[in-house]
Order: structure tokens, then sequence, then C-alpha cells
């Protein structure tokens, strides 16, 4: 258990980075003459038992120019195939791969010449790997003490690139596996079936542990997410989330590392402004997360299926997508019920129904007035239900196998929207909001995938109570949430990454402003492009923004910790070399 001791160097840290705050000081990245020599990375190396590892990327193998040049023609034809059928796959084992390719930013990778120059770009130049509170705390001591961009990585799978960082030390807790199951979890806030999982863990891992248990907890839809890192702090979604409410919702603690070196434990009752930040304000801001306690709940029948309709009939497909769209809210709004559907120019299919404790009974009533609609429009379809035993077998249908997933995360081009209820209940707001998704999906380019669900949490809610949190008040407002997404059915286009620029060019200049002008609430703090132009604090964090931002000054007083868009990174820059600087 974590406690409150303060570390002897934290005060000096405070004391010593006061010289570092002040305007125009940055980070140091090699080729500084203030970066840290040799004997200064073996001595790291020394204190955290030998596990201080110098990254290398892994196309390395692909170039024969650059810091990191060697070339090897068959190993570089293998990773170049394994990181197009499964990117994500193929580098999240790596302390220094990140997976998205704006961040990737061609610095290394399989897909340019082989006399172009490998270097390591936004990589961390050095990982530790972290087993425990205390190579976490020689970590950011010595990024204090030498004045070193800080990052934290499990997986890297990362839509905005928090977890890396040029120039950075690393701390990589991918092997923090450590899984838990408490059967009776007792705090002045909660009583009952508890899981307690390390920093490392991936959201397919704990399912299958999970299951076997007889327990379900709301989980990511990709298997390969770590839960503990953006996906908690950040809110989570997941097919449960109706159920069991959002899964920040559900963390009962927060072990923490903060950046001045407290080891400490976050909960309702402990530490309980850092609890309400880390709980849906963003990962990677407040300090580093080893482990969390959360709410898990006794498994129980899954009502699923899918529903497929396919036609050149486009104007047929959207009529039917209207009248579902129209529909579909009165079987979500105050009930356990999470619908996952998918339109594009010619297909309109719910590629999960999750109807918590009911049988497909429940399904056929959902379906009832809105099948005849498809017959007038004169579609066919394909209608599948099932009566689950259990949420696993329910979850595997749609996204496994696991513990990777199958799905995830196909498409690098994304920027969610939270859609309000009130938007869905009004005839002329709705019907303009689908007019808007089928002018996006028009050209064929293009598809919308939607989730509907209930997470309001007002008093009577099925869900339960919770304790207050960070998250961005939207949610609880929402009815549906929403991504437009290219159809990228080939993969990115790895060698022609400017193909899939203009279409995020196309996202964030026309896309998203109207996408925003006909839903002004919000969208997923993980989920927005990186080059988005709008107000990003109102957008990510709301009315919580200026109270986050007290709690961050708080608790990382000098920035160590930062990443696009976390709370308070406006103020820092980076500078046209990479170097992150105080502005």
């Amino acid at each position: 258990m974590a406690s409150q001791l303060v570390l002897p160097f934290s005060m000096a840290w405070a004391a010593m980075m006061g010289a570092l705050a002040p305007r125009g000081i940055c980070r140091y990245i090699p080729g500084d003459a203030g970066w840290p020599n040799a004997t200064d990375w073996d001595a790291l190396n020394a204190t955290v038992g030998g596990r201080l590892i110098k990254n290398v990327p892994v196309a390395a193998v692909c170039h024969t120019a650059g810091t990191f040049a060697a070339y090897d023609k068959e190993a570089c034809e293998k990773l170049a195939r394994d990181w197009r059928d499964a990117s994500a796959e193929t580098l999240f084992p790596q302390p220094g791969e990140m997976w998205h390719p704006y961040f990737q930013n061609q610095s290394c990778t399989p897909f340019t010449a082989p006399e172009v120059p490998c270097e390591l770009g936004n990589r961390p130049v050095y990982s530790i790997n972290v087993t425990g509170v205390a190579d976490v705390q020689a970590g950011l001591k010595f990024a204090t003490e030498k004045n070193v961009r800080l990052s934290v990585m499990n997986t890297g799978l990362d839509y905005l690139g928090k977890s890396s960082g040029q120039g950075s030390l690393g701390l990589w807790v991918y092997n923090l596996k450590t899984q838990e199951i408490i059967p009776e979890y007792t705090s002045p806030s909660y009583s009952g079936p508890a899981l307690r999982m390390g920093a490392g863990v991936i959201s397919g891992e704990t399912n299958e542990l999970l299951a076997r248990a007889g327990y379900r907890a709301d989980l990511a839809s990709c298997g390969l997410t770590g839960v503990v890192g953006g996906y908690l702090q950040g809110g989570g979604q997941g097919q449960l989330i109706s159920a069991h409410g959002m899964p920040a919702d559900n963390v009962l603690e927060w072990e923490v590392v903060t950046p001045t070196g407290e080891h400490v434990s976050a909960s309702p009752e402990q530490n309980p402004d850092l609890y309400w930040a880390l709980t849906g304000g963003g990962g990677g801001t407040y300090g580093v997360v080893l482990s969390v306690v959360i709410k898990v709940f006794r498994d129980g029948p899954i009502a699923g299926g899918q529903l497929m309709v396919q036609s050149e009939n486009s104007e047929a497909i959207w009529d039917a997508a209207r009248t579902w769209i129209e529909h579909l809210p009165r079987h979500v709004d105050g009930t356990r019920n999470l619908f996952h559907f998918g339109i594009t120019k010619t297909i309109f299919w719910v590629f999960a129904f999750i109807m918590p404790d009911q049988d497909t009974t429940a399904i056929d009533a959902l379906l009832r007035p809105f099948l005849p609609e498809l017959d007038r429009l004169g579609l066919g379809y394909e209608l599948t239900t099932v009566n689950y035993t259990n949420y696993l077998d329910a979850y595997l249908s749609t996204y496994g196998p696991l513990p990777y997933g199958a799905i995830c995360p196909k498409w690098p081009i994304i920027s969610s929207r939270l859609i309000p209820r009130s938007v869905l209940a009004d005839t002329a707001q709705r019907n303009a909001l689908v007019d808007f998704f089928q002018d996006v999906a028009r050209d064929g380019k293009w598809f919308w995938g939607c989730s509907f669900f209930d997470v309001n949490d007002k008093a009577g809610s099925p869900r339960g109570p919770h304790p207050p949190n960070s998250i961005h008040p939207a949610w609880r407002d929402a009815g549906a949430y929403c991504n437009p997404q290219p159809e990228l059915s080939g993969g990115y286009h790895w060698e022609e990454p400017e193909i899939d620029e203009a279409l995020r060019k196309k996202l964030v200049t026309e896309f998203i402003p109207r996408n925003e002008a006909l839903t002004p609430n919000s969208c997923h703090v993980n989920e927005l492009d990186p080059t988005y132009q709008g107000d990003w604090k109102d957008a990510l964090y709301g009315p919580n923004y200026a109270r986050l931002l007290h709690i961050k000054h708080r608790y990382d007083p000098n920035y160590i910790m930062y990443g696009q868009w976390a709370v308070g990174s406006d103020e820092f820059t980076v500078d046209g070399d990479g170097r992150l600087c105080k502005i």
C-alpha cells in the first residue's frame, strides 16, 4: 500500500527546479552541452539495477544510413509485412516505439528508402524498464536534476502522442503485469469485489482473467489498450458503460508516484484532489500511476448479435440510418443497453448489440418497429441474435480474439464527438446531424462509427452512485459518441503518407468544425486529432479545466510531466529542434 511519506529528496527537487521553471528554459536534447554524459547514464543504470534501455528503432534493420543503421534485407521485409498487417502488435512490446504514424513521422520505418537515415525522432532516447516504485523515483529524480524531458509509456497506443517525446527519458511500465482479484474490498465509499492491476496490464489480459473468475468489468473494446494509463485516467469508453458507468467511475484508488517523488495513494478519502484529477483528467499529467483498484461485477448473460444492411441504393441506406438514429434513444436512455453501429455510403451495420442480463427477446422487441422500415425501403438484411451466457463471449464475437483483439487500431485518423441527447431528441437538429453524416460518407472515402449509450449519473440511475471525478460533464448529457473515419480497408498508406495527411486535413479543416457546430459539447479526452484547430481545453476538459490546472500546479510544480493537450501543456512549447521549452 502506498503511503503519505515524502521522500527525502522531494523538497530538494522542488527547490532546485525553481531555477528551471523561468520563461525560456528548455529541456536538454542530445547534442546540447547540458545533455547527460555517459557517466550520468551509467550511474542511472546502476541505480535501476541494470534496467536502463538504450532505445533502437525496430526498423533500423531497414536502413543503411543514420545513427541506428543496421540494414538486413530479409529482416526488413518481414518487419514490413508485420508492421502493415498488425502495426500495433508489432510495436507495442518495444519500450521506445509509439504506434501512431503521425508521431512516428517517418523517422525510422520499413517504408522509406534504405538510404533515408534512421533516427529516433519522437522516441525516448533511454527507457527504464520499470519494476516498482524505486525505478520511477529514480527516473523522476534523474529527469529533474539533469533537466531532461520525461515520458511514460505502456503500449504506445496513443492518439495524442503523450507517451512519447523527443529527447526524453522514458518510464516503460509495460512489465507491471500484476492482477489480483479482491473478493471483499472495503472502503468508506464501496464494499464489494474489486481488482488491483499494475500499470502494464492490457484490456485483453484483464477480460480473460475476470471471465475465468466469474466477473466482468468495463474495459476497452481494443484488447491492446493499456488499462491503467490513458484509458482509465481519460475516463474510458467500453461496451459496458451503460451497465456499469464510465470506467473511471469504478476506480477505487490509485497508487501514484508524484512528479516530486512522493509515493502516495489517491482515493476519495485519501488525497481526494489527486484522485479527482487522475480519474478522468487525462493520463501522463499529475503523476506516474503504478497500479489501480477498480470495481468488478458479477458476470451474467448478454443479449447480443449483429444486423447487416448492404445496398448500392445509398439513399435507402441513409433513410434506414436516419430512422435508426431516431428510434434508438428510447431503447438506451435510462437502461443498461449499448449499441455499436457503422454507416458507409452503402452499408448500415449494427455490429454489436450489448444488452446485459437480458435475452434475445429484448432485441426482438427493439427491432420490431424497425425491420418493417427496412422492408419498406426495399433493403434486405442479415440478422443474428445470440444469448451469451457471459460477457466475454459477447465481447469476442465482435472484438476478439484476445489478448490483443482483431480491430484495433485500424484507423489512425480519428476525432470523436459526443452527441447530446438534446440533439437526438430534436427532429430538426437530428436531421441536420444525419445530413452532415451523409455528406461526409457521400464520396465513399469515409464512414461513421457510433455508439449509443447512457452514462447519466443522476439519482436513480441503474448504474448507481460513484465518487466525484473529472470526467467531462458532457458525457452525462450525451446519448451517443461518433467518429468519422477514412475507409482504410487496405491499411494506412505507409509508402504514401501524403494521401492520409490529405484526409487528416479534410477532417480537421472541414468535418470537425461542422460537427462541432451541430454538437456543441465535447469529445473523448484521448480521441482528438493531433492537428485539431479548435478550443482543446473546452473540448477535452470543459468546466473542469481550471480546477485540473490548479491540481497540476500543486503536484507537478515544475512540469516534469508533459503531453500534447494535457492540462497545462500550453505553458510549454516544443521548439524547432524538438526541445520542450517553458513559454
